[in-house]
């Protein structure tokens, strides 16, 4: 077995599927094939004659409870002492009797039974003849019922119709000879027999007989020969279900008693019309395909440690590498095409992530070299301007604002440089963006407003080192300084406060503001300076794509610049959603 299956995973591809392929086809077609070949004749025939015989005897049991049922009623009315006395006895005030007693007992059984057409007595009493309740017995005359001297129901089917006699007998229940009086029930032939039109077959004829075998009453739904007159020397006595050729014509038949009534319900069906219910077929089938799924499942299992589950290996790697993962170790020690393919796009993971790490560390090395070139040497204009206001202010004023200003370029250089550090607190940031506001307000000789509102909360936190002072050049030198005379007084706000695990700052100023078009350019413009672009790129590189500078301007209404950091502690882990690279 190690042979082969070593052998079998260094096979092409190609030939690999071939093979299962093969395997997998042929073996359950020749089983099943076989198998429904040899059962199919089998089946046919046993499993019409079971469900046509069970449909059968359903449809004649039903036909004789319906015969109990107007049974019951006949023996409702011939044994009631009432109309005993009416019938037999002829006693009592008949108009009294027949208006209070027969005639609503006479309309209340047609009224709740509407397969019963008519209910008649006829009596040999002229004195008590009332429309067709009560008839006379002459018109019996010549009728093969009405000389019967037993005291039980009579069946009749005559030129289609249905119905029903029973003579009614003294009190002990003793033969009279010839009746005096016959009850008669006409029965709606088509709702006593209903069912029979619902038997589930192409071609079909069904026969009610009499105990002689003759035809009383027949059906015929789409058969193409006349039904038999009389089958009673044809039928088999000892079987139930059997077959009988009839007019050049082989018929299937299945015969069921109506014990209720005498009868025998014969049903016919030509062999040709049978059609299978293929229920037993498909449940061997079932079992068979599924002992060859067991096989089948066995074989697939052997060649998906070769090749298939190999494929599902490297699809999962594939989907991990989609979602951005490539930190996985993809290899195969297969010779045949998937072990290759496995291979080489391991080799390019590796590869992509050597591209990856060189192209992320020069990016880091590049903005790390800018800001450190910027620490060392910030706006050498901006310096010499402040040392002038310096030197113009010993001069004309006091010791104590030279101090004063001393100290705050200081403070303010201290802070920038921060020990060659990428992080600050928030505090010291914002200690810096106040030292450098307060530099540019004498510069500006005061001809500005600077707000600073930040919650609390946001200076335990710590960001990336000078982000505060680009921007807020950037509004000094577009916003305030391009305002003209008469538009009023120049102002500059900046606001922080937290949003969920985010911290957010505002720069706004009341300059003439931009167009949306060129506020979205801002941050793609690469300038010559330290400008926005630069601020952006930072803040993403340590903090990831969600965060970074989104600018607000309306030509007219000033410029607002908003800045998103993570709530972030050099010290601890970082509180929000995103690491610091």
């Amino acid at each position: 077995m190690r042979t082969f299956l070593a052998y079998f995973q260094n096979l092409r591809f190609k030939q690999k599927l071939f093979i299962s392929y093969m395997v997998v086809s042929i073996i359950p077609l020749l089983v099943l094939g076989l198998f429904s070949y040899h059962q199919a004749g089998n089946f046919l025939l046993q499993q019409a004659k079971q469900n046509l015989d069970g449909a059968i005897s359903q449809i004649a049991d039903t036909i004789n409870y319906r015969a109990k049922q107007h049974e019951a009623i006949i023996n409702s009315i011939t044994q009631n002492v009432v109309f005993k006395r009416i019938f037999v006895a002829g006693d009592g005030d008949f108009p009294v009797l027949y208006r209070d007693y027969v005639d609503p007992f006479f309309s209340n059984i047609l009224d709740f039974n509407k397969d019963i057409l008519q209910i008649s007595v006829f009596t040999d009493n002229p004195a008590i003849l009332r429309g067709e309740y009560i008839l006379p017995l002459g018109l019996t005359s010549g009728a093969p019922w009405a000389n019967s001297e037993k005291a039980q129901t009579q069946w009749h089917i005559q030129n289609g119709k249905l119905y029903a006699t029973r003579p009614f007998v003294g009190e002990e229940g003793a033969s009279l000879g010839k009746p005096s009086a016959i009850l008669f029930l006409s029965i709606d032939a088509d709702r006593m027999f209903q069912d029979l039109a619902e038997i589930k077959t192409d071609a079909y004829g069904v026969l009610i007989v009499n105990q002689q075998g003759t035809p009383l009453w027949s059906k015929s739904i789409r058969l193409s020969s006349p039904l038999p007159t009389s089958i009673d020397l044809a039928l088999n006595p000892d079987e139930r279900v059997g077959s009988l050729t009839s007019n050049h014509t082989d018929y299937m038949y299945i015969t069921q008693d109506i014990p209720e009534t005498g009868w025998k319900l014969v049903y016919l069906t030509p062999q040709a019309e049978i059609s299978v219910n293929a229920k037993r077929i498909v449940s061997a089938t079932v079992l068979i395909t599924v002992i060859c799924l067991a096989v089948l499942l066995l074989i697939i299992w052997m060649f998906s440690n070769t090749f298939v589950k190999r494929i599902i290996k490297l699809n999962k790697n594939m989907m991990t590498v989609e979602k951005g993962n490539l930190k996985i170790d993809v290899s195969s020690q297969s010779r045949d095409e998937i072990g290759q393919l496995t291979n080489r796009f391991g080799q390019m993971i590796a590869n992509i992530n050597t591209l990856i790490e060189e192209v992320y560390q020069s990016k880091i090395t590049q903005k790390e070299a800018e800001l450190k070139a910027l620490q060392t040497q910030i706006n050498p204009h901006f310096l010499y301007n402040t040392l002038s206001i310096i030197n113009w202010k010993a001069l004309e004023i006091d010791a104590m604002e030279i101090s004063q200003i001393t100290n705050t370029v200081s403070r303010f250089y201290r802070t920038v440089l921060n020990k060659g550090r990428d992080f600050i607190s928030v505090r010291h940031e914002l200690d810096n963006a106040k030292d450098y506001m307060q530099i540019q307000s004498i510069m500006h000789n005061y001809s500005f407003d600077f707000i600073c509102e930040v919650d609390e909360e946001l200076l335990r936190y710590d960001m990336i080192n000078l982000v505060f002072q680009p921007i807020l050049e950037n509004a000094l030198e577009h916003g305030i300084d391009q305002l003209r005379k008469g538009e009023g007084r120049g102002r500059i706000e900046l606001r922080g406060y937290q949003v969920g695990g985010d911290l957010l700052f505002s720069i706004a100023d009341n300059g003439p503001g931009m167009t949306p078009e060129r506020a979205e350019e801002v941050l793609q413009l690469q300038t010559a300076g330290y400008g926005l672009k630069n601020v952006h790129e930072r803040i993403q590189i340590r903090f990831g794509q969600p965060y970074g500078l989104r600018i607000e301007s309306e030509v007219g209404r000033g410029t607002t610049v908003v800045m998103t950091f993570p709530a972030y502690q050099a010290a601890v882990q970082p509180l929000s959603k995103s690491t610091p690279v």
